[in-house]
């Protein structure tokens, strides 16, 4: 009786492990309308507080 082929291995991809085929890193917290929100109360605010 004659013995069954063994199967190969499959070799792993080192390309698939690179740093720049991660996933994103720190996204953005707050929305970019409430961003320019906040940015706009902020020089307002600024704006109040000189004497002119």
């Amino acid at each position: 009786m004659k013995l069954k082929a063994m199967p190969k291995i499959k070799v792993r991809n080192p390309v698939a492990l690179s740093p720049l085929l991660q996933k994103g890193g720190i996204h953005e917290t707050e929305k970019p309308r409430a961003q320019h929100r906040r940015e706009r109360q902020n020089t307002k605010q600024q704006l109040r507080k000189e004497v002119w």
